[in-house]
């Protein structure tokens, strides 16, 4: 054994001395060669690579600006084919509301709007003119109640006015309800003016022609109006029972269309039209397109082309506008192009003069680096040598021996080597890797453990937020409601909520908050208490729905440390009525269905989601439901829901699975229909694609009371000789076994008092009407009246009480009549319309 091992050592002396010294005449001799070559060809190649260097920055950088320009021209076509899109969205609205009025004339009030004849009238208000022929033809009462029906939009036409220059409707009977969007003071409206009074007729106009012959909104070409500006105009006809009854669009600003940069200018840029006429222009020179752009431009093609204008060289981009069948060009001067690219190359220049200089220098420092190295590694390569063949021979047995026990599987064999070197250190490592393997199979069982716990946890999550939603409602006659959330993940961002806030009322909510998984979760849990808590509080104290979403918004902005925000929709039904009032917060509208007809709630546009901004007012709005008609609440999970292909479930798909269930169907069969139908367009394509979003809907479906009669009017003159009639009137309404003598007298001495007061102060001895409308319903019975006129704006209920108690001397004049009022009464409001007095009075009759 004493000779092997001193074979061994000097095997393995000889060996690593050998192998050192090869070694190191190789690794040396290559050292210097290589350094040699390299700083041979550095000097060759020094200027032709430092101009390939800078070539290929100056044309990366000019591949880069015509990059940008390609995407910059494509995200202006983006934007004004989205205001296109919008402004098509308004005119549709506008339509179908034109459309709605005409066609069931029942469900509105008769307005009169001031006359383009009567001489100039301020802008800012909605108004109706006269064509030349209709005037010589006469206005037939018939013609006279349609123009004050189609007066209604009125309202629409003031709100879509704060974003269009002219908002209009052009009947083909002849007549124009017009809405100038200026308020300035002394303006006077466009069709008031003397030259245009007696001589316009809409028919006349161009963009009457194109809105005949067209289905859908189409776009005039840019042309001088009235006035003398430049405008465009997005029309499209509108619908009563026997078919197209006119033409109705707005009037833009071109300028709108362009995208405004920094410091607000426009770039510049144009749109050409499918016939290739230049639209809109911001290109302050004389330009036009090429023929061969121009085509391509006509061919709605994106591309990038190199022209002249003025003998000066450009760069143009084009792309389609969608929605159109416009096109946009960008034109940017070679010298803003090429500025970036001759600045980087002048740049790269001086970079690699600066590399060349460093480079000569690190060269020599190799080189005296190699040479000191190279002499004291080759003291050490024989020092060593022998050391370490000396050490390796013993542990190396070993070592060996350690292998083969760990090989068999034996974890708890140590190596015991104590030579204070890297064998020693590998003896340690096959040690800890015993010590490894051992624990290994514990760690596994302890891996397996953990993630049983974290499946335990996320199910004790999801059955958390699950109990966090409403129980079933007992069952009603009035009405049949249900919900459901389908999370994305195991637990989600949406909620929904629902409650009978007492025997007359039921509050609705749904929401989405702007993420998914446990965070959210914990943050929805929030919202929603502090909702319903704000609208059953506001409820206690008499304030408005938007005023219990106006807290609500700050207490979730206080709490909101992880800066979620979420979208809302709350309302609350009266069950007797049908009265339903809402504030959508940057929600979903809801789609409501009446028979075959679906319709969205309006939202005013100032509305924005919970959880941003503080002391955020959003508006409620009122409608009414009909009997047996459905609301259908939703997230965006339904409508944003993605198939393999990127294609959207979209509010068409949404609408077409309501038609086909029809109002008939019961909520819970509804909200089954739908995420059955929203789950199989997801899967449709065959893919593995997962959903993505939560998706939660509530149906409510509205039954009505069986004693529910419908709202009766009448409007007469604001003249006291009239009360006899408003008497019958009352009393046709009151007409019911069970209404109690006591209580008609009483509330016709009320109607007499506020009737009395309207006619004598409310028009300042100027002749005009009264609007009374009246309902009866419930047990006991309960009558509803609403007394309208539009006179000078008057609160009654702002005057205090007098002092009945006080002596007659130390009273103040006036205040018992609207006093008796109120003690007669079982409730009584106030509210201004736009120029409209409503009080509203309630009373049992028993």
């Amino acid at each position: 054994m004493e000779a092997m091992k001193l074979d061994i050592k000097k095997r393995l002396f000889m060996l690593m001395l050998l192998g050192s010294l090869l070694s190191f005449l190789f690794l040396g001799s290559s050292l210097f060669y290589g350094l040699y070559g390299v700083w041979d060809s550095f000097n060759a190649n020094k200027e032709e690579a430092t101009v390939v260097v800078a070539d290929y920055n100056r044309d990366f950088a000019k591949e880069q600006t015509q990059e940008t320009m390609d995407r910059s021209v494509e995200l202006k076509s983006e934007t004004v084919s989205f205001e296109v899109n919008a402004i098509k969205e308004d005119v549709k609205y506008l339509s179908n509301e034109v459309s709605e009025i005409l066609k069931s004339p029942q469900n509105y009030e008769l307005k009169k709007l001031p006359n383009a004849a009567d001489g100039n009238l301020p802008g800012g208000i909605p108004y109706v003119h006269f064509s030349p022929e209709l005037k010589s033809q006469g206005i037939t009462p018939e013609l006279e109640k349609e123009i004050q029906l189609v007066s209604n939009i009125g309202e629409q036409m003031q709100s879509l006015g704060l974003y269009y220059v002219n908002v209009f409707v052009a009947s083909k009977n002849g007549y124009t309800i017009y809405y100038d969007t200026s308020d300035e003071k002394g303006y006077v409206a466009i069709l008031s003016r003397e030259e245009w009074r007696d001589t316009y007729d809409a028919r006349k106009r161009g963009w009457y022609t194109e809105g005949m012959n067209s289905q859908e909104p189409v776009f005039s070409d840019v042309y001088t109006s009235i006035t003398g500006v430049k405008i465009i105009s997005c029309v499209m006809p509108y619908f009563d029972q026997n078919g197209i009854a006119g033409v109705l669009g707005v009037d833009c600003s071109p300028k709108n269309l362009f995208i405004q940069e920094e410091e607000g200018k426009v770039h510049e840029s144009f749109i050409i039209n499918k016939k290739g006429v230049i639209l809109l222009s911001t290109v302050q020179k004389s330009f036009f397109p090429p023929n061969k752009v121009l085509k391509r431009m006509r061919q709605r093609f994106t591309g990038y082309e190199k022209v002249f204008v003025d003998n000066e060289e450009y760069f143009l981009s084009y792309a389609p506008i969608d929605n159109t069948d416009w096109c946009m060009g960008t034109l940017v001067s070679k010298e803003e192009v090429m500025k970036d690219a001759v600045t980087a190359q002048h740049r790269m220049v001086e970079q690699m003069n600066i590399f060349y200089t460093s480079f000569a220098r690190i060269i020599l420092l190799m080189g005296g680096l190699t040479i000191v190295i190279s002499l004291v590694l080759f003291s050490l390569i024989l020092y060593c040598s022998a050391k370490i063949a000396t050490r390796v021979s013993k542990p190396v047995y070993a070592l060996m021996a350690g292998a083969d026990e760990i090989a068999k599987g034996n974890f708890q064999y140590k190596i015991q080597i104590h030579t204070g070197d890297e064998l020693e250190q590998l003896a340690e490592n096959f040690n800890k890797m015993t010590d490894a393997l051992n624990h290994y199979t514990q760690e596994i069982a302890y891996r397996a453990k953990e993630k049983s716990r974290v499946e335990a946890e996320l199910s004790a999550a999801t059955n958390i937020q699950i109990s966090l939603l409403p129980s079933p409602l007992p069952p009603r006659d009035e009405f049949s409601l249900a919900a459901a959330m389908y999370t994305a993940k195991e637990v989600g961002g949406d909620f929904y909520d629902y409650y009978l806030i007492d025997e007359k009322y039921l509050a609705v909510t749904i929401g989405d908050v702007s993420d998914k998984g446990v965070p959210a979760a914990l943050f929805m849990a929030g919202v929603k208490t502090v909702i319903k808590n704000n609208i059953l509080s506001a409820m206690k104290k008499g304030v408005t729905l938007e005023a219990a979403l106006y807290y609500a918004n700050n207490q979730i902005i206080d709490a909101n440390k992880e800066n979620y925000f979420v979208s809302v929709f709350a309302g609350i039904l009266n069950i007797e009525t049908g009265e339903f009032t809402y504030v959508n917060c940057g929600h979903n509208p809801p789609a409501l269905m009446d028979g075959e007809a679906i319709s969205y709630l309006p939202s005013f546009k100032t509305n924005a989601v919970l959880g941003v901004k503080a002391n955020w007012k959003n508006t409620e709005n009122k409608i009414h439901l009909k009997q047996n008609s459905f609301l259908f609440l939703y997230t965006n999970g339904v409508t944003d829901a993605l198939n393999g292909n990127k294609e959207f479930f979209a509010k068409e798909r949404m609408e077409q699975v309501l038609k086909e269930m029809g109002t008939e169907a019961a909520p819970e069969e509804i909200i089954k229909g739908m995420n059955e139908a929203v789950i199989s367009h997801i899967k449709g394509t065959g893919e593995n694609v997962e959903q993505s979003d939560d998706i939660t809907m509530l149906v409510l479906y509205y039954k009505g009371c069986d004693d529910m009669d419908s709202e009766k009017e009448i409007v007469i003159p604001a003249k006291v000789e009239e009360l006899p009639k408003i008497v019958s009137f009352i009393t046709e309404i009151s007409r019911a076994t069970d209404c109690s003598e006591r209580s008609i007298n009483q509330l016709m001495l009320v109607v007499e008092e506020i009737f009395v007061n309207i006619a004598e102060y409310a028009y300042k001895d100027k002749e005009a009407v009264a609007i009374i409308k009246g309902k009866l319903y419930g047990k006991p019975p309960e009558i509803e009246l609403k007394f309208i006129d539009e006179g000078v704006p008057y609160n009654p209920l702002e005057k205090d009480d007098p002092d009945i108690d006080a002596a007659l001397e130390d009273r103040e004049i006036g205040g018992l009549g609207i006093y008796l009022v109120k003690k007669q009464v079982d409730n009584i409001s106030y509210e201004r319309q736009g120029k409209k007095n409503i009080l509203t009075i309630r009373k049992k009759m028993i």
